[in-house]
């Protein structure tokens, strides 16, 4: 990676006992260290000046059941100073616990929870080591080896039918206040989703409050890892169901990485241009459902008209309206059908007017106004430490955004502006995604109007199957076909991260080959992950109906939380 070459030496220069190895793969630099240096190593890379990991993008195990020390943990950092990312490994043995770094990112708090939960790693001095997606009393550890695919016999265990939660609920306390535990979920509409947030209130105002997940946790990353690079397509949709597009441009940029190929610059550009597509529609959704739930209920019907117009186009390109699974490993599954070049045109050339007619409705509405502004701030410093990403960090005024700090699939060809807000608050993060919208339409005239010439998928046997003219003439292209079709493809021994900007913010794959035709780890990091692990910090000495407005401002979507 750029800039990457620097850390490495400088880390020996400091450790010299502590680093192992320094690997490098597609460019991507690794570092292996000592577990016992992990927190020094951390707390040097984040405040070393010439360095400045001050992102913690994700924390994550691979078990190898084999190895003495059972256990990787990877660390990926990234530096916003310096455009650079950088990865740390370190083995921990079965039974040995690694120090935290929460005290270096706040991000830490979640991704070690989850580690704890997955794989049973203990992180000594993390505040709150509980399990996050699974409950209190579940029995193993799903994302090990050994624990089976179709899961554990349930009839002996028991669901708590009140989960425990993190403080107790004192009925009074000193000074005659009273307190009062309110749980918020995992019904509630307004929670778009199974959250339960659990909050302490004295009266109307929140003291505290903790965020519950894993009620959709469906072992994605473990189903994963038995399917193919190609089956597991599949289940990328059915995360941000809000825009399965974004998660298959995601996932098949990583498998291309980890392959060494490129997708043909037609495909890429048609990628582009789904991929924005996708992005208005996800962002209607959201505004449509964000003004619900303060009382606007006019904006629904103004959001979903234009919205249904975005989905029958892509459901004219893809045949599908939620969850496509059209882009394929080294392309797409199709070209562009007669016809839906003109559509798109036409919405394009009336996405203005409409766009208008929302900034009327809410904009400079008084009620607006009240329920958004100065609500759920987050400062710039906060919401880099905490890792948080998309319209949620750009609304605290950090100009980041994956499409232009790590250009994929030709976005460095187009012009287009990066929405920032100034104070960091629910109304903030409404601005930026109204003027995501108009970026995200200028983008796509851009991509239609210089839409090239060409194939749609890479000319590559490894991952093309041959054409149909092809396979009533040779007998290798039936081979080729039926080797492709049945097994899949095997890339070379490697790991990988590679990330797209979702419309909610930076959703990413980390994946390990084995050089088997199934990945041996299948990492998803999603951006409502880390968003909604910030909430307790946002919500606090706000009044309970605010909570209502910070959650549909952050724009979750459960089925990528809990995987």
């Amino acid at each position: 990676m750029r800039n990457a070459q620097i850390t490495p030496r400088k880390l020996k220069e400091k450790f010299p006992d502590a680093i192992l190895d320094t690997l490098s793969f597609r460019e991507e630099e690794t570092v292996v260290v000592k577990k016992e240096a992990i927190l020094p190593i951390c707390r040097f890379l984040a405040q070393e000046p010439a360095l400045s990991y001050d992102f913690l993008t994700d924390i994550c195990g691979v078990d190898y059941p084999d190895r003495e020390k059972r256990f990787e943990l990877v660390y990926h950092l990234y530096s916003m100073g310096r455009n650079t990312r950088l990865r740390l490994k370190t083995a921990v043995g079965e039974g040995e616990a690694l120090s935290t770094v929460e005290s270096v990112w706040k991000a830490a708090t979640w991704f070690e929870r989850e580690a704890y939960d997955m794989f049973g790693l203990t992180f000594e001095g993390h505040h709150d080591l509980r399990r996050l997606l699974t409950w209190d009393g579940y029995k193993g550890h799903p994302l090990r080896k050994d624990f089976p695919v179709k899961g554990e016999d349930f009839e002996h265990y028991e669901v708590p039918a009140m989960p425990p939660d993190a403080f107790s609920t004192m009925p009074e306390e000193a000074g005659g206040e009273r307190e009062m535990i309110l749980n918020m979920g995992p019904q509630h509409p307004a929670t778009h989703g199974v959250l339960r947030v659990v909050l302490k209130l004295d009266g109307e105002i929140i003291r505290d409050a903790v965020p519950y997940v894993g009620h959709l946790h469906r072992g994605v990353e473990k189903l994963a890892e038995q399917m193919t690079y190609t089956q597991a397509i599949t289940l990328t949709d059915r995360l941000d169901y809000t825009a399965g597009i974004c998660n298959n441009l995601s996932y098949v940029l990583t498998v291309e990485k980890l392959l060494g190929i490129e997708a043909p610059k037609r495909a890429q550009y048609i990628r582009v241009m789904m991929a924005e597509l996708q992005r208005i529609a996800a962002h209607l959704l959201w505004l449509a459902t964000h003004a619900l739930d303060m009382g606007a209920m006019t904006v629904l019907f103004y959001c979903f008209r234009e919205r249904e117009t975005v989905i029958d186009i892509l459901e004219d390109i893809t045949g599908a309206r939620l969850t496509p699974s059209f882009l394929r490993i080294g392309g797409l599954a199709a070209d562009l059908p007669d016809g839906v070049e003109a559509k798109i045109k036409a919405f394009l050339d009336d996405f203005p007017r409409r766009m208008r007619e929302y900034e009327t409705l809410l904009t400079k509405n008084i009620i607006w106004l009240k329920r958004t502004k100065d609500v759920g701030v987050i400062s710039p410093e906060k919401a880099i430490n905490w890792g948080l990403t998309g319209p949620v960090i750009r609304g605290s005024g950090v100009n980041w955004d994956i499409r232009k700090a790590f250009p994929y699939s030709s976005y460095d060809e187009f012009a287009f502006e990066i929405p920032i807000g100034e104070h960091g608050d629910v109304y903030d993060r409404y601005l930026v995604r109204l003027e995501e919208m108009r970026q995200s339409a200028r983008i796509v005239r851009q991509a239609l109007q210089g839409l090239p010439k060409g194939k749609v998928r890479v000319a590559d046997p490894r991952v093309t199957p041959p054409a149909k003219e092809e396979l009533g003439k040779e007998i290798n292209a039936v081979i080729r076909h039926f080797k492709l079709m049945s097994e899949g493809i095997s890339p070379p021994p490697g790991e990988v991260y590679c990330s797209v900007e979702n419309p909610k913010g930076e959703l990413g794959w980390y994946l390990v080959s084995d050089g088997t035709n199934r990945p041996y780890r299948y990492r998803i990091h999603t951006p409502s992950f880390v968003n909604v692990a910030v909430l307790p910090e946002m919500i606090k000495g706000l009044l309970v109906a605010d909570v209502v407005a910070v959650i549909g401002s952050i724009d979750i979507v459960l089925g990528e939380i809990d995987r």
